[in-house]
């Protein structure tokens, strides 16, 4: 079955070449990788001399839009075969909550199988900018691994802080640094164990969501299906509960 890497982070916070350091390092016997890219959220052209998916053999560029709340790859854009491993690199320049929302059905459609959702932190537009934090704060979130990318002396404490505050909320997903595009261990980051705090893409029996006491249920009808996650809460008018700021402003253009 293939195994299905979604990528969260920002345009410019260095996803695709660290995409291309998880391939060569993690994946040397798989024979073929399909990366999915959003139109428009490619990598930026101050990056073109570095390390890129596209640059290497084994890997098959795959356009995606989202639009209406859903993924559209076009046909002639889609390997011939299905390949054994996929990453999938969210739009960053579009709602993550969003994306996240379509992204299981769309999974599931598809007869695949969620291996990991890496998230790259870009410490550096993190530190200087407070809503940029708490757009990361709600991708931890979703996240079974935190990649800390364009680190610096000057970023150095606010990463550490960062990462105490998910500690001190005992988050159990991993949080590694980044050098220079590469981490120490690739095949640790890929490494296909759930660690993040979402249940969206488990199998979950309403009823074992439930707080019933065998001997005294209730007489009234109750629902028996699966609580939203708590970013896909909508109030009344539609308005998500739980707001994540839209930090597009602070992207390059």
């Amino acid at each position: 079955m293939t195994q299905v890497y979604l990528v969260l982070g920002l345009p410019g916070s260095g996803r695709h070449e660290l995409i291309a350091n998880l391939i060569e390092d993690g994946l040397p016997d798989v024979p073929a990788v399909s990366v999915y890219a959003a139109a428009g959220d490619a990598i930026a052209a101050s990056d073109e001399t570095k390390p890129a998916p596209s640059k290497l053999a084994k890997v098959t560029m795959v356009p995606f839009t989202f639009a209406k709340d859903h993924f559209v790859v076009p046909p002639e854009g889609e390997p011939k075969r299905a390949p054994e491993t996929v990453f999938f690199v969210a739009n960053g320049r579009a709602s993550v909550i969003d994306q996240m929302e379509a992204f299981p059905p769309w999974l599931k459609s598809r007869g695949w199988e969620m291996a990991r959702i890496l998230l790259v932190v870009d410490c550096t537009l993190g530190a200087a900018q407070p809503k940029v934090e708490e757009w990361y704060d709600a991708c931890v979130h979703f996240a079974d691994c935190v990649l800390f990318n364009r680190r610096n002396a000057l970023n150095q404490t606010w990463m550490q802080q960062f990462q105490k505050k998910f500690f001190a909320l005992r988050y159990p997903c991993q949080f590694v640094p980044v050098k220079q595009g590469h981490v120490d261990n690739a095949m640790v980051v890929l490494f296909p164990e759930p660690r993040r705090m979402t249940l969206i893409f488990d199998d979950i029996d309403p009823i074992d969501q439930l707080d019933l006491d065998e001997e005294n249920l209730p007489e009234e009808p109750f629902n028996l299906e699966n609580k939203p996650d708590p970013y896909f809460e909508r109030m009344p008018s539609g308005r998500r509960v739980k707001q994540v700021p839209d930090v597009t402003e602070f992207l390059p253009k």
